[in-house]
């Protein structure tokens, strides 16, 4: 997409790592599994017994079977407990419910030494949750948190630099962000050619 008409990028003084002031740009590592089949609304997700530690983000993809678009992320989404959440989750037995192939990914969260409360967790984890919605919204099936931005709600937001790594989602997944420029780095997409 090109800049809005009337608009240039700002000077944004130099590249992220290269600011003294604090709080700098936070890393964050988020870290993709494999995307699992999930079929219809009788299964139950695929979640390993590994995955039980507090705070995860998770994406519901679809498979569309064309040459133009492989893989198209569908859905973002947080949990704390991966063992129940799925257990009553209207969208995604919605998103299940369409005549196209699901899978689930489960995005592991590397906060580094910036989280000592699992209070300050939760708030981190919803943070990076609307970042990534913001990022990706044109093929996401969300309904909140698209029109409200990052940072601007009852708890104020951070400056995060934010990696994702593991799956690509066939380039749809952006490498890095950086916000609050909103600066994103995107995958390389190889289904178009």
């Amino acid at each position: 997409m090109a800049a809005p008409h009337g608009f240039k990028p700002a000077d944004l003084g130099g590249e992220p790592n290269e600011f003294d002031c604090k709080p700098a740009f936070r890393p964050i590592e988020i870290d993709w599994s494999k995307p699992k089949p999930w079929g219809p609304s009788n299964e139950i997700a695929p979640i390993s017994g590994a995955q039980q530690k507090p705070g995860y983000l998770y994406a519901i993809s679809w498979d569309h079977q064309s040459a133009h678009h492989r893989e198209t992320i569908a859905y973002i989404g947080i949990t704390k407990n991966l063992a129940s959440r799925f257990e009553n989750h209207p969208s995604a037995e919605y998103l299940r419910s369409k005549k196209r192939k699901t899978f689930l990914s489960i995005g592991h969260i590397d906060f580094g030494r910036i989280v000592n409360a699992s209070a300050r967790t939760k708030l981190v984890t919803e943070e990076l949750e609307h970042i990534l919605i913001w990022a990706l919204w044109p093929t996401l099936e969300n309904v909140n948190k698209i029109m409200c931005i990052p940072g601007h709600g009852k708890n104020r937001g951070g400056a995060w630099h934010i990696t994702n790594t593991g799956h690509r989602f066939r380039g749809r997944m952006p490498r890095e962000i950086i916000y609050p420029w909103m600066l994103v780095k995107p995958g390389r997409d190889r289904s178009r050619k």
